[in-house]
């Protein structure tokens, strides 16, 4: 009996292809995040990874799936497609997925040593959990945020104060479950939607880059080997897939890639900041207050007239008071 063929390392191929499309992307944060994020995943996966992932468990398929979609996510981003470029933002600087837990769980978990790959947050209220000062801070400035400038934060779900349920009608009386269910209601919406500050470091490079103060410089990327392309016309791509189609748009349904530029990325970052907030505490009274970054919007630009001028011409000059026809200029 012959021995089975040497089997293709898929992940080794992802692996790869996930670090090379992370040092392309155009944002100085989200390649550090990214180039960590994978080599972390691949760490803490690595004992239920298999040399071919066909042949492992159900739990094996969507892992890899997971991967390649990470995969598909960054290349299109670094091909300048706007909205995954939006979505690898999000990642990079906390305002989605899993950074934006482990920047949050100082707040719900006071005091952690360390921040764990899975289960960051408690998934289920506590028992006699109240927010800390810091925390309430944030989620009353959010809340009031969110009602004024939502359309600079769509997507993330709306957080709201501490629910007060209703007594019933006759004296008032609110029973402990229904407490229990509208605290717990509350607790689901703040760990899916709050958004938590990040490094102050990181931050001034955010608004350094929105401002233009930061410098900024797109990395530059590899050139490809030259594929062997032959002149047969018979060949096995032609024989299963018929002739080549011209033309299309089918690629450009979901959006057109564009060439990265720092005025593409601009209103990119400025949309992260608007959704990045920063936290200090007063010295003197304790209290925490929170400042949201916001956009920058150039002030309009008005042409000056000389006052002298302005006093010897009318505004009437060019036309004729009698029938109210414009005047032809003469000479």
């Amino acid at each position: 009996m012959s021995p089975k063929p040497p089997q293709i390392p898929h992940w080794r191929h992802v692996y790869r292809g996930l670090l090379r499309e992370s040092s392309y992307l155009p944002d100085p944060v989200a390649r550090q995040y990214m180039s960590n994020y994978v080599r972390q995943s691949y760490r803490d996966y690595r004992p239920r990874v298999q040399t071919n992932s066909y042949t492992g468990p159900n739990g094996q398929f969507y892992v890899e799936r997971r991967a390649r979609k990470l995969l598909s996510i960054l290349s299109r981003a670094n091909e300048g497609y706007l909205k995954p470029l939006e979505r690898v933002l999000m990642l990079s600087y906390g305002r989605l997925g899993r950074r934006r837990h482990a920047l949050a769980r100082p707040l719900f978990v006071p005091n952690s040593p360390e921040v764990p790959f899975r289960m960051i947050l408690p998934y289920k209220l506590p028992r006699n959990w109240e927010p800390i000062p810091a925390l309430s801070a944030l989620i009353d400035s959010q809340a009031i945020r969110m009602g004024s400038r939502r359309d600079e934060m769509v997507g993330t779900p709306i957080i709201r104060k501490k629910p007060e349920p209703k007594g019933n009608i006759w004296n008032g009386y609110v029973s402990h479950r229904k407490v229990q269910i509208a605290l717990r209601k509350w607790y689901d919406s703040i760990v899916k939607g709050i958004l938590p500050p990040i490094p102050d470091q990181e931050w001034q490079t955010l608004y350094g880059l929105v401002t233009g103060t930061e410098p900024w410089e797109l990395p530059k990327r590899r050139k490809r080997l030259a594929e062997n392309t032959t002149n047969n016309a018979l060949d096995a791509e032609f024989l299963v897939f018929g002739p080549e189609k011209g033309h299309t748009f089918g690629s450009y349904v979901r959006g057109r890639p564009h060439t990265i530029t720092r005025k593409i990325m601009t209103p990119l970052w400025n949309r992260v900041l608007a959704s990045t907030p920063r936290m200090r505490q007063d010295t003197e009274t304790g209290k925490w207050k929170v400042s949201w970054g916001m956009p920058i919007v150039k002030a309009p630009s008005f042409r000056k007239m000389d006052s002298e001028l302005a006093a010897a011409v009318s505004f009437f000059d060019c036309i004729d008071p009698k029938n109210g026809n414009m005047l032809q200029p003469q000479g």
